[in-house]
């Protein structure tokens, strides 16, 4: 009994074409996984790391406009790997928590004031306020910012089980899928 090399070939074809997609599979799995920290407010490696709390804002941790969490997609996507990242320039110092110590120069412009009103025991007021306009030279200034780590992006072992695990189904059901 010959076998059947077109049914051979088929199923090759079907092997070949859903280990070709794997990596774009685990790019959009490990984008997904990246944005999901952000709802989640943790880490998510061998166990849960939650972010601290922020203090000075109401709102969701990390997301003010929503530029960081957008900004992270597929930035290269090769034979055998994949890498996803983002372009906004303050994401690293979330990412790793970092303390940024720099020099900044502030332009010359016009600082307005406005005088106290005056109230009296009573609870009436006296003197309506008024502006008052400063100028203000231009001039450079020192400062130190730290950032609490917030990890969203990175190495994970619980993303790595999940590629693992779709590489795993893709590869099992791949033989048997029509072309």
């Amino acid at each position: 009994m010959q076998p059947d090399f077109k049914h051979l070939i088929r199923i090759c074809d079907n092997i070949n074409r859903t280990i070709t997609r794997i990596p774009h599979k685990a790019a959009v799995l490990a984008v997904n996984f990246s944005k999901e920290r952000f709802i989640k407010k943790n880490w998510l490696d061998d166990r849960e790391y939650p972010w601290l709390k922020t203090k000075k804002r109401k709102g969701s941790t990390l997301i003010k406009s929503g530029r960081l969490k957008r900004s992270i997609r597929q930035v290269h996507v090769g034979a055998d790997y994949a890498i996803i990242g983002t372009d906004v320039p303050y994401a690293r110092a979330h990412n790793d928590g970092l303390t940024i110590e720099s020099t900044e120069t502030v332009r010359a412009h016009d600082r307005k004031s406005h005088k106290r009103k005056a109230y009296t025991r009573s609870g009436k007021r006296i003197k309506a306020g008024t502006v008052r306009a400063h100028g203000v030279k231009s001039h450079t200034r020192k400062f130190k910012r730290s950032f609490a780590q917030r990890q969203f992006i990175g190495q994970s072992k619980y993303l790595s089980d999940k590629i693992a695990e779709m590489m795993e189904n893709s590869l099992i059901f791949a033989p048997f899928r029509p072309l």
